[in-house]
C-alpha cells in the first residue's frame, strides 16, 4: 500500500470524489474491495478538460486471484457499467511493497499519483 503523505490534488472536486466513489461501490460489487485509491495525470495536476479521462489506481489485496488482462478487463467494464471515463490499473498491496510492478508504474506511483482514498 502507498502510503506517502500527499496533497489534495488541485482538480479534486466533489464531483470526481463522487465518481469515484460510484466506481469503488461498483468494484465491490465485483468483488474487488478497493483498499485505496491514487489518482494521477491531468484530473491530479489540475490540468484536466472537458472529456479528459480520469486515471486512477485501485489497490486492492484482491487482485492477487487475476492476471493483468484480467485487471484492465474488470476495470474497463466496471467503468463503462457507471457510464464514466476511468482508465484504471489494479495493484496488490504486497505487488507495491515489493516494488513487483514496471519501472512506468513505479514512477507513477513515487512521483505522480496523490492518494485520494484509504477505501472507500
Amino acid at each position: 500500500m502507498v502510503t506517502k503523505a500527499s496533497q489534495p490534488a488541485p482538480g479534486f472536486n466533489r464531483e470526481l470524489t463522487e465518481i469515484i466513489h460510484r466506481f469503488c461501490q461498483a468494484l465491490e460489487k465485483a468483488g474487488i474491495h478497493c483498499q485505496q485509491i491514487l489518482l494521477y495525470g491531468s484530473q491530479r495536476s489540475g490540468k484536466a478538460r472537458e472529456g479528459s479521462d480520469i486515471d486512477l489506481i485501485v489497490v486492492s489485496p484482491d487482485w492477487a486471484r487475476y492476471g493483468w488482462r484480467e485487471r484492465l478487463e474488470l476495470l474497463g467494464i466496471t467503468a463503462a457499467r457507471i457510464l464514466e471515463p476511468i482508465q484504471a490499473q489494479g495493484f496488490t498491496p504486497d505487488e507495491i511493497a515489493q516494488r513487483d510492478i514496471s519501472p512506468f508504474w513505479q514512477y507513477i506511483l513515487d512521483h505522480e499519483a496523490t492518494i485520494v482514498s484509504s477505501a472507500f
